[in-house]
């Protein structure tokens, strides 16, 4: 996970640097004005971006989370020692998912990367975070799953159905089975809807996989899926080789 930092504090932003790589996030480009910041986002993916309120230049740090706000899908975290409400109320309209006060330490700094995390992923299904309390993020056309320390890709095309059990999923491919700890809604609200469907509770099936369909069984090969009478008919209207 990439962080950007814009700070214009030298010793602040180094010392910020080295407690996010020894969180294990990657913490390399640091910028400290809003010209500059606007180009990095522009041509970089960044996962969170933590800024200081103060910039170099006639345009703070509020300016950025504007242009954040307006142009990406990405949280960020106010970083700050104003005490003046006034300043504070005008960062607070551009709705951060944190801040960081200064001092701070690595305790809080934990505290408000884990805030920023927590609370866009309650605020946008658009995004899903990739931390320990999710297992599963998709990315253009393809599904990264957690195994240990890493996340491996998954092409959707690949997917032929995902089988729920509990908090767990079994993602089954054309290569093999996958076990993860997720919910089916969770995964279901990151998947495309042209290409993936839930035909049951605890299924949802890639709708390029189908081999055949009658009342009760959507065929993929030769494994027999449950579908339900309402399901069935949305199924037919999607795919209209069966109607």
């Amino acid at each position: 996970m990439n962080i950007l930092i814009v700070e214009d504090e030298h010793i602040v932003a180094i010392h910020l640097q080295k407690v996010l790589r020894e969180f294990g996030y990657e913490a390399d480009h640091v910028v400290t004005n809003y010209a500059d910041s606007v180009t990095i986002l522009q041509t970089n993916v960044f996962h969170l971006v933590i800024l200081d309120i103060n910039l170099k230049g006639h345009q703070t740090g509020i300016d950025v989370a504007e242009y954040i706000c307006g142009n990406l899908k990405i949280p960020f975290i106010f970083l700050t020692s104003h005490q003046e409400l006034a300043i504070v109320n005008a960062a607070l309209k551009t709705s951060p998912n944190a801040f960081l006060p200064k001092p701070f330490d690595k305790v809080t700094i934990y505290s408000a990367l884990k805030l920023a995390f927590k609370s866009f992923r309650e605020d946008s299904r658009e995004y899903q975070e990739t931390s320990e309390d999710t297992e599963s993020t998709v990315i253009k056309d393809a599904l990264f799953i957690k195994e240990k320390h890493l996340f491996i890709k998954i092409l959707l095309a690949d997917i032929l159905y995902i089988r729920s059990d509990d908090n767990y999923l079994e993602l089954h491919t054309t290569q093999k089975k996958y076990i993860i700890r997720e919910t089916l809604k969770n995964i279901l609200g990151q998947l495309p809807p042209n290409s993936f469907f839930r035909v049951h509770k605890s299924f949802i099936i890639n709708l390029n996989a189908i081999t055949a369909i009658n009342y009760v069984h959507v065929m993929i090969d030769k494994i027999e899926i449950p579908i339900t009478a309402d399901n069935r008919a949305e199924l037919l209207s999607k795919i209209r080789t069966f109607s």
